[in-house]
Order: C-alpha cells, then sequence, then structure tokens
C-alpha cells in the first residue's frame, strides 16, 4: 500500500471504520512482524508481540498526527514492548535468527544448502549482535531485519537522519569486526588436533 492511501486508511480508522482496521493490518502485517520477530526469540512469541503492538496501536491511534510516518510511528509506540521483550529473551535471541518461519522472512533461495549456509551465518549474527551495545545492536535490527528505512529509524528516534547513518554505520563496523573474531576463533583448531592425532 502506497503511503498516501496508508495515510488515508489510517485516518478512516480513527473514525471508526473496522474495515479501514482490517486493511490498515493487511497492509502493515509483514514490516510490524518482522520488527516484533527482530526483538523475540522464536515465530511463536513474535506472534504473540505482533497482537500486542497491534492492540497498542489501537489503544493509541487517536495521538497519531495526520499526515506523519506511520510506520515510524507505530515502532515508536511499540518500541517499549519490543525493548522488553528483547530484555526478557536475551539469551534466547539466538532462536529468532535460526527458527525456519523467520528465516524465510529473509532474502535467499530455496537451494538446501544455501539455507543451510544462511542458517550458520545468521547464528553467528545473532551471537555477535549480542555482544554490541544495546543501542546499536537495534539500529541494525531495525534496519536490516525489521526493514525500516533511514527516515522512519529518524523518526521513531527522534534523531538526526545524518545521525541514525552515521550510528548505524558505527555498528555495521562493529559488528563485522566481532563476527571476523568468531571466524578467527573457529578457524583455530582445538589443541591435540593442530598436527593430527597420534595413533
Amino acid at each position: 500500500m502506497a503511503r498516501l492511501d496508508l495515510e488515508a486508511t489510517v485516518e478512516k480508522c480513527r473514525a471508526g471504520d473496522e474495515e479501514a482496521w482490517s486493511a490498515l493490518v493487511s497492509a502493515t502485517m509483514r514490516q510490524l512482524y518482522r520488527l516484533c520477530a527482530s526483538y523475540a526469540p522464536s515465530a511463536a512469541q513474535a506472534e504473540e508481540l505482533t497482537q500486542e503492538v497491534y492492540f497498542k496501536l489501537w489503544e493509541n491511534l487517536h495521538r497519531y498526527r495526520a499526515g506523519s510516518n506511520f510506520m515510524a510511528w507505530a515502532w515508536r509506540v511499540a518500541r517499549n514492548l519490543l525493548i522488553d521483550a528483547h530484555r526478557r529473551c536475551r539469551r534466547e535471541r539466538e532462536a529468532a535468527w535460526l527458527d525456519p518461519e523467520i528465516l524465510d522472512l529473509l532474502p535467499g533461495g530455496d537451494d538446501p544448502a544455501m539455507q543451510t549456509e544462511r542458517r550458520q551465518r545468521l547464528a553467528m549474527i545473532s551471537t555477535a549482535l549480542r555482544t554490541l551495545n544495546e543501542e546499536l545492536a537495534e539500529l541494525i535490527l531495525l534496519r536490516d531485519f525489521a526493514g525500516l528505512s533511514y527516515q522512519e529509524m529518524a523518526e521513531g528516534l527522534d534523531l538526526p537522519l545524518g545521525t541514525v547513518k552515521s550510528r548505524l554505520n558505527r555498528a555495521r563496523l562493529e559488528l563485522a569486526t566481532a563476527v571476523r573474531r568468531r571466524l578467527q576463533i573457529r578457524a583455530v583448531p582445538p589443541a591435540g588436533e593442530a598436527h593430527g592425532s597420534a595413533s
């Protein structure tokens, strides 16, 4: 749904049109589910969190300022719910990146070998993300996993666009460094295997 159509649908919802609410949910479900999935430890919990987010949006729809960016506003309204979920489930987060239902949201082919490679890469990224400062990790989740635009992130975080871009760049560099460290650790053979085992 184009942004102007989305804004018109939001206004109908604010006027009490129940069919418009169904249309709004249909138009935003994929992106909001992706957003929730980036904060939840499993597909099932991402679904529950998505329902909570929509309930919160419905409760707060009267506060939405007509003509502003709905997705940025939606994330801002949902942010505390999402951060609470992230903190509650931080130890379980790897599951979200490995859950097949969530994996299907990411670009990639149907080739089983490619799926396995993506799964391994995501496991490593998930582990590395947990070593990042929470604010930097959040930027990566919002942009690279949930798919929010830079503008939506800037509006949702109440930051200048340039600041969002520079912080995201820093976050990606730190993530790349963390992943490289993990790759180096994996490349070192365990003691006793370096020269082969004696027979």
